[in-house]
């Protein structure tokens, strides 16, 4: 439940500022992923095929479908500088 508000809120957050990606939205993903471990050797644009993968059985990748590509990958990118 806090999980899906906070994602909620989030989504919201990123609709009203498009491309305003903050420490918070980053520390979402951060909640989960240690960037040297799990996208060790990747490139942003593979770490992008994998968050927007529809397969993913992994629940907080889907409460992120309310953001757009380039919202995700300023994300992504802002995690592995």
């Amino acid at each position: 439940m806090k999980n899906t508000i906070l994602a909620s809120l989030l989504a919201a957050g990123m609709i009203a500022t498009p491309l305003a990606l903050g420490q918070e939205e980053e520390n979402v993903c951060l909640d989960c992923h240690e960037p040297a471990e799990d996208w060790e050797g990747m490139s942003t644009e593979e770490i992008f095929i994998e968050a927007r993968d529809p397969d993913k059985e992994n629940k907080r990748h889907r409460d992120n479908d309310a953001l757009s590509d380039e919202q995700i990958k300023v994300l992504i990118s802002t995690m592995t500088e």
